[in-house]
């Protein structure tokens, strides 16, 4: 192993420590170094965070995201409410051989104009 891989294997070791030590219930040195340098850095993270959150909120394409899926979520809602009564009255139309002629002919008359 040249000393490039030993750098790479001991920067992935103690990356891969940390993250293991943070994600679990044991209280080692590491991880109560980790949460000490957090804690006196918190108001730092804190203020960067929240400057990174009202960027978010703030811009055009987050109100766009948050319009169109709040739209395609309404109109889903919508629809499911009332996939019932659509089909009771799709299936009206169906059972009434007056509609279906129509229907039919409209469909002739899509198919001879293509």
């Amino acid at each position: 192993m040249n000393e490039d891989q030993l750098l790479k294997a001991a920067t992935s070791a103690v990356y891969e420590s940390i993250s293991k030590s943070m994600s679990n219930d044991y209280n080692g040195p590491i991880k109560i170094a980790v949460n000490a340098v957090l804690s006196r850095h918190l108001s730092k993270i804190e203020s960067i965070v929240e400057s990174a959150f009202i960027g978010l909120v703030n811009s055009d394409g987050f109100k766009e995201s948050i319009h169109s899926a709040l739209q395609d979520k309404l109109a889903r809602s919508l629809v499911a409410k009332m996939g019932g009564e659509l089909e009771s009255k799709v299936n009206e139309l169906k059972a009434n051989p007056e509609t279906r002629a129509r229907i039919t002919i409209a469909i002739a008359e899509c198919i001879k104009s293509i």
